[in-house]
């Protein structure tokens, strides 16, 4: 079945490609900026640079669950082999969705933690909850993991002496612990910075470049409703959705933690282009210039030729003319 029969399955490739360009292009700009700061690249960086690695494979993963694996098509639409496979990309999925989550958080939490660590308080808050999301991450893998012992029997209900717990608690229970944990990491630089002695409007701008993750929130909260959802009688459908806001909330995670950069590169990028046009204004006047002065000096030289010429003209006889006129007029006076 074609991609184009299939609403859900055409958006997750094409939503999930526009925001890899968008996430990548984030990243490019956080790494110019980061090569032209003396302090260059951080431990947050390090830790960005990781939920893109896994991003990148989940965005693989979920492009080949639904070109081949017939993941956001109709059950009616799907073959036996096909839906088994649709399982096991659960699987995959929310595995890495659990680790990309983590890093994202961390990378966070550490700018956070570098930023408003003047106090006893905000440390410990963003150390609590760097710890929290840790524990997080590996509760989410390892629920992922064992979940169903054995864990064939995740894709599998035929296997032999095969059993899994309650799947669908369990993913929206680690979910909804994701969902708070976002919000305490979203309300976290409110007090700090609110108390700054700067301008309203200036606290307001800094207040929104933090809170940029509050999207990847808001898609946190999307996929609680998803996961209700997925082991419904339309599975392979279902997830297909649930795919969709996986890779969705990994990218514009991506383009948060990068964000603090693009104000910075704007900046750099109207300086250069400011520098840029005075150079060649000054090169174009310097230009102009040396080709008047060069036009000029041929003009005074070329006048300064014909004027004496004509002044050669318009002259008596020389010095010698002169001398040979006095003699004559001497030797005509001795005769005499």
């Amino acid at each position: 079945m074609s991609l184009a029969a299939s609403t859900v399955a055409l958006a997750t490739i094409v939503c999930t490609y526009v925001f890899t360009f968008l996430a990548l292009l984030s990243l490019a700009i956080h790494g110019y900026m980061r090569l032209n700061n003396p302090n260059r690249f951080s431990l947050e960086d390090f830790s960005t640079s990781l939920a893109v690695i896994i991003t990148l494979a989940l965005v693989g993963q979920i492009t080949w669950a639904v070109v081949d694996e017939g993941q956001g098509q109709h059950v009616s639409d799907v073959t036996q082999s096909q839906f088994e496979l649709t399982a096991k990309s659960l699987l995959v999925s929310e595995a890495l969705w659990a680790l990309v989550n983590t890093f994202i958080r961390l990378s966070a939490l550490i700018l956070l933690h570098k930023v408003f660590s003047a106090t006893a308080v905000n440390r410990f808050q963003s150390l609590f909850l760097i710890s929290v999301s840790i524990l997080h991450g590996v509760a989410a893998l390892l629920t992922a993991i064992l979940i169903c012992r054995p864990i064939r029997a995740s894709w599998d209900s035929h296997v032999r002496g095969g059993m899994c717990g309650n799947q669908t608690a369990a993913y929206v229970g680690l979910e909804a612990c994701g969902l708070l944990i976002d919000i305490a990491i979203l309300a976290l630089p409110f007090r700090p910075v609110l108390t700054l002695q700067m301008r309203t409007r200036r606290k307001l701008s800094v207040l929104l470049l933090l809170s940029a993750g509050v999207v990847v929130t808001i898609i946190t909260a999307l996929r609680i409703a998803a996961l209700h959802r997925v082991n419904s009688s339309d599975f392979s459908y279902d997830q297909g959705y649930l795919g969709l806001l996986s890779t969705l909330g990994a990218l514009l995670g991506i383009i948060s933690c990068c964000a603090t950069s693009f104000a910075q590169f704007f900046r750099h990028l109207k300086s250069s282009t400011s520098q840029h046009l005075l150079l060649r204004l000054l090169r174009s006047s310097f230009r102009s210039g040396l080709r008047e002065t060069i036009d000029r000096m041929y003009y005074y030289r070329a006048a300064s030729g014909r004027s004496g010429i004509a002044q050669s003209r318009n002259e008596g006889p020389t010095g010698d003319d002169s001398a040979r006129k006095q003699d004559d007029e001497d030797n005509e006076d001795s005769e005499e």
